[in-house]
């Protein structure tokens, strides 16, 4: 490297020519090296490393018990249905119960107040449901009078305080429905102490006539109905003859032993015995409120584990699971088991979401059995958390929207309305869903959009709302441990402060190689080198790809020099010799530099043969001269806007665009990192697929949205300090009548759609030859780059939001 002071030839340039220069750095580093190389993470230390590997391999074995074959379902009892299968008679005729164990259960698991349910979590709705059902189930038989006496006690004197939960979210399914019904079987048996005249009860049979008046009798009998769920609630009304026509194949009627049970007894169906019996035999006394939940419950599992940023170590495990939902995926959709006769909305838009997040050949025309006559999207089933988590799960859906897929665009639209609605109902900040952190999340996704979020800091936001002891609602309250549990949290928050203890180090050496490598000299540039490496870190984060990230953060630095030179310190003359050294490759041609740029010239010359020579290293092939070409293009893109600028030229938007693409540096920059990610082959075939210039792939796509978000943010600040050339002023000189609010709104129509491309561009199947890997890379720079330009200039001034970014990813840990 030149031995001279970069700063007295910058000096000495200015004081013999009297030129008046630019400067592109009137924010200043808002990192302090010191600060930076006082970094020390605990959680370098093997002994969390040690804890890491012991969780991996005990939720490995848990997640093989819950995926391999069927599934060995993992869910907490449901009191309320196995009081119903208690009541089955044998089917010998003898006055004994078919499932004696089941009896035994429920004397066994009152709670001490009474009551039955889940000790975990109280839900009044939920207690009252299952004491009278296990209170009539004891009755019946004749046995247990103690525990029948404390739960009608537990009946009486909370059964007045059902109103205050009387909020649809606070109701398990169909408790209108079926709790009324309950009470009229209670009179049949002469329980005086239950309070039959309280003014809810009333309110509660209406509501229940209301919602039968609405039902088609014979509908239910030829296409399944929700209600089937719950048909012990309407044995009133049911023609049990013909409800056997909406019979699933394994027997169950919508999953609900309950409402088997219910049917069986009607019946004497043996399809319907068969699927009792097994679900005894599988879980021994007791049973749960659905059965099976295999298709839910892989869902939930791998959408954790994908949230929580541990995926990278169950990656077999995760396309098992969803391996296995897509065999059972159709285009009708799919519940939340296997052989469900109705889908469910929550459960088909999670699958949806997640197998096209696996490339997954699916199609979001499986959403229009959603929409009622009115083209509204609906949930099939459920109380009001169960609609507001399918809508919540549509709207994740809705933004991997490829182009021209409508009925996406559609469904944004609609939940985002209804979730913002939601939001405003007192429902929703109910205890219950408070408990469940359901406003909190809704807050947070249609604050944050997908394409414009930091995957590190999505990680350790929903370490920070997943609980380990989330309960839903169905007809009864339950748990599945296998998705909510201690270790996995745990593993996360672990996983995360491990590997920002790692990405503390690099950036050590990242500030260490910044201040020796000659560009902090340069002062008329922006000194950003942890912000440019957070733009890498903060998606392409795993250990192994530091190289990767130390090269990309490297080339950034060089970029930003570069950049700054071009648009507002170098003369046009200087810049013209400069930019045909860059195209000669030939150190000596620097002789006729000024000196500042003789000393850039060097480091570049430096960087990006490195750069190349790594990328050769890692491939096995040839590749100095296809980044040098990179870099001439990109260079010469900058001259070309050093000679608009001289010019006062603005150019036309197809014109700017066309130049845009390759002077935002973003194409050279993202190959600086995905060919050098360690085991991660490109062969120039795959390389093509994802890095073609003038062809819409990932590089392109990239450098198109990077240019346009960049300008929709700073084109103000540009054009004050004489920069005239944007796309908002480009589409303004093309039509002079249009204000610059339109200009804006049209440059956000590029953008919307090229969205979408590159989202197909990342997730479209069939691309098996390009490593995953790298697609991933190329898209997650992408995302972190709409989050720089988000809410303004990141880059320019990032002491805001940038700034609280980067600490959240790379500073700051989770506590444990």
């Amino acid at each position: 490297m030149a031995t001279f002071s970069a700063e007295s030839a910058v000096s000495s340039n200015l004081a013999s020519c009297g030129l008046i220069r630019r400067t592109a750095n009137p924010h200043p580093n808002v990192w302090s090296y010191d600060f930076v190389n006082s970094l020390k993470s605990p959680y370098a230390n093997c002994s969390y490393r040690e804890r890491a590997e012991a969780l991996i391999s005990e939720i490995k074995a848990m997640l093989n018990t819950a995926i391999a074959g069927d599934g060995n379902l993992t869910i907490t009892p449901s009191a309320y249905d196995t009081a119903w299968i208690a009541r089955v008679p044998a089917i010998d005729g003898s006055a004994r119960p078919q499932f004696p164990q089941t009896v035994d259960w429920i004397l066994k698991n009152q709670l001490k107040d009474g009551s039955w349910g889940i000790h975990s979590h109280f839900l009044l709705s939920d207690r009252l449901l299952a004491t009278l059902s296990s209170v009539l189930a004891l009755l019946k038989w004749k046995v247990g009078d103690p525990q029948v006496q404390q739960g009608i006690k537990f009946i009486r004197s909370n059964l007045e305080l059902v109103n205050d939960e009387s909020d649809e979210d606070s109701l398990v399914t169909d408790f209108e429905i079926i709790f009324p019904s309950l009470l009229r079987e209670a009179q049949s048996f002469q329980l005086a102490a239950l309070p039959y005249n309280l003014p809810y009860i009333h309110k509660l049979q209406m509501k229940r006539q209301e919602r039968l008046a609405k039902l088609s009798r014979e509908e239910i009998y030829t296409v399944p109905s929700p209600l089937l769920y719950s048909s012990e609630g309407i044995e009133d009304i049911v023609e049990w003859g013909k409800i056997m026509n909406v019979q699933s194949e394994d027997g169950f009627f919508l999953g609900s032993p309950a409402s088997t049970a219910c049917v069986f007894m009607h019946t004497g169906d043996v399809k319907c015995l068969e699927f009792l019996s097994n679900v005894v035999s599988k879980f021994g006394d007791f049973v749960p409120c659905m059965y099976p939940m295999d298709l839910l419950e892989r869902l939930l599992i791998v959408d954790d584990i994908e949230r929580l940023g541990v995926y990278r170590h169950f990656q077999k495990e995760i396309k098992e699971a969803l391996d296995y939902v897509y065999s059972h995926w159709n285009e009708r959709g799919i519940g939340w088991g296997r052989q469900n006769t109705i889908a469910d909305l929550e459960t088909t838009a999670l699958g949806f979401l997640l197998l096209r997040l696996h490339s997954y050949d699916v199609s979001p025309v499986v959403f229009q059995n959603f929409k009622d006559g009115n083209g509204q999207f609906f949930c099939s089933t459920g109380p009001f958390n169960k609609e507001v988590a399918s809508m919540l799960s549509l709207y994740r859906a809705s933004q991997l929207a490829f182009p021209g897929e409508d009925i996406l665009d559609e469904a944004k639209s609609f939940t985002t309305k209804y979730l913002r609605e939601a939001l405003e109902k007192s429902e929703t900040f109910s205890a219950w869903n408070n408990k469940q952190n359901l406003s909190q999340q809704i807050k947070y996704v249609l604050k944050t959009s997908w394409h414009a979020s930091v995957p590190r800091v999505e990680a350790k936001r929903y370490c920070q709302v997943y609980r380990p002891d989330k309960a839903s609602i169905a007809k009864s309250v339950y748990k599945l441990p296998h998705v909510n549990n201690e270790k996995l949290l745990e593993l996360a928050k672990l996983d995360f402060n491990i590997v920002q203890s790692i990405h503390q180090e690099e950036m050590k050496n990242v500030t260490s190689w910044f201040k020796d490598s000659g560009l902090p000299l340069f002062t008329f540039a922006r000194e950003r080198p942890l912000e440019f490496y957070f733009l890498i870190a903060a998606g392409t984060y795993e250990p192994q790809y530091a190289k990767c990230r130390f090269l990309f953060t490297k080339v950034a630095c060089l970029q930003t020099v570069l950049d700054d030179m071009y648009d507002t310190y170098g003369t046009l003359d200087e810049l013209k010799l400069f930019t045909e050294a860059v195209r000669r490759w030939d150190l000596s041609f620097t002789e006729n530099l000024p000196d500042y740029m003789k000393l850039c010239y060097k480091i570049y010359y430096d960087i990006v043969h490195e750069v190349a020579w790594e990328a050769e290293k890692e491939q096995g092939r040839e590749l100095v001269s296809f980044f040098r070409k990179g870099w001439e293009d990109y260079l010469l893109g900058y001259y070309e806007e050093a000679e608009w600028l001289a010019a006062e030229y603005v150019p036309s938007l197809d014109e700017y665009i066309k130049n845009g693409i390759t002077s935002i540096g973003q194409r050279i920059l993202l190959l600086s990192g995905v060919l050098i990610m360690e085991g991660q082959l490109l062969s120039q075939e795959a390389l093509e697929k994802v890095d073609y210039p003038g062809r819409r792939v990932l590089t392109e796509l990239n450098s198109l949205i990077s240019r346009l978000a960049d300008d929709t943010k700073t084109y103000k600040a540009e054009k004050a300090r004489g920069e005239l050339a944007s796309s908002i002023e480009c589409y303004m000189k093309d039509h002079p009548e249009c204000t610059e609010e339109e200009a804006l709104n049209h440059i956000y129509g590029i953008l919307e759609p090229a969205v979408k491309e590159l989202t197909r561009e990342f997730l479209k199947p069939g691309d098996d030859d390009v490593p995953l890997a790298c697609k991933k890379m190329l898209f997650e720079e992408t995302r972190v780059t709409m989050v720089i330009f988000k809410d303004g200039d990141g880059f320019g001034v990032s002491k805001w939001e940038v700034k609280d970014n980067i600490k959240e990813c790379l500073i700051d840990p989770i506590p444990l």
